[in-house]
């Protein structure tokens, strides 16, 4: 039997450049969402620490600092019930508040902690610390300090080369561990924290110091950062690139490699923002977010 040709579309469609419009602006938003939520949930959780450990009486003083997390198989996170206070003493809630009460108030706790998962892992991945897998299940430290700073809404992206303010030379830091010397904009902060450039020298050792603890922790919990010399028509070129493990073989593989571009003055402003970069004080204490002081020096 011959297969005759229908006279006709079996229905009508939006034309293609209107749906494919319609396509991104639906999942723009749903990034958009799903950030929103990762950062709310974030200060929710603080806030169900620091409810735990005052009765639920908010001005009450409490010594919290990081809070253990454990994913489970669906990839939410979930408390285990353990803590570290602002000198790194290791707590339980048990021992705060009792068995009884500490089983309740996880349970709660677990509530907000759900929604930290692989829609919102680009919020609350950058405020974790990796700890040893534990029974075959990734472990996580939540830094709490910078969970309670997250504004609810993100800001708006500055474009990297956007001109900028006065600066400021500073040492900055993003893992408690290695310092910097850096020049920042006191207002181009987000949640607190800043946007360093750095001299080619610094973006050296920041490449070292990424690669090794990439080569200590697994690639998949830290971007590392690299740098190409060439030379074209007798003039010496630095490339400098910055690879994010985590979006390989993800949605986001396409955007797992950047290219950095300097600033006139010639300095990288590596990891921006999302690195949650934070400015330290003479004595090392965090200045989140970072107020200069009227005598603080200008550089330009």
């Amino acid at each position: 039997m011959d297969r005759q040709p229908p006279p006709r579309p079996a229905y009508e469609l939006p034309a293609p450049d209107a749906l494919g419009a319609a396509v991104d602006q639906a999942l723009s938003a749903d990034r958009d969402a799903h950030e929103r939520l990762g950062r709310v949930m974030a200060v929710a959780t603080a806030a169900g620490v620091r409810d735990i450990l005052t009765g639920y009486r908010p001005g009450l003083p409490f010594d919290a600092a990081k809070l253990e997390l454990v994913e489970g198989e669906d990839g939410s996170l979930f408390p285990t019930g353990r803590y570290w206070t602002l000198t790194g003493a290791a707590r339980t809630f048990t021992e705060d508040v009792g068995e009884t009460e500490a089983g309740n108030a996880l349970h709660d706790l677990s509530g907000w902690t759900a929604f930290l998962d692989d829609n919102t892992r680009d919020v609350w991945r950058p405020l974790c610390d990796e700890r040893p897998d534990r029974d075959g299940r990734p472990m996580f430290a939540l830094d709490l300090l910078r969970a309670a700073s997250l504004a609810y809404d993100p800001p708006g992206l500055a474009a990297p080369d956007a001109a900028h303010g006065p600066m400021v030379e500073v040492t900055v830091c993003a893992n408690e561990r290695d310092h910097y010397l850096a020049l920042v904009d006191p207002a181009d902060q987000r949640d607190g924290y800043v946007r360093p450039w750095f001299d080619l020298p610094t973006v050296h050792r920041i490449a070292a110091d990424t690669q090794r603890d990439a080569a200590k922790y697994g690639h998949g919990s830290i971007d590392t950062v690299h740098i190409l010399h060439g030379k074209v028509n007798d003039t010496r070129h630095a490339v400098v690139m910055v690879v994010t493990w985590m979006h390989l073989g993800g949605e986001k593989q396409q955007q797992a490699v950047e290219v950095l571009q300097p600033n006139t003055d010639g300095r990288y402003a590596v990891g921006g923002h999302p690195w949650c970069w934070y400015v330290l004080s003479d004595d090392l204490t965090p200045l989140i977010p970072f107020r200069p002081d009227a005598g603080w020096p200008v550089v330009s």
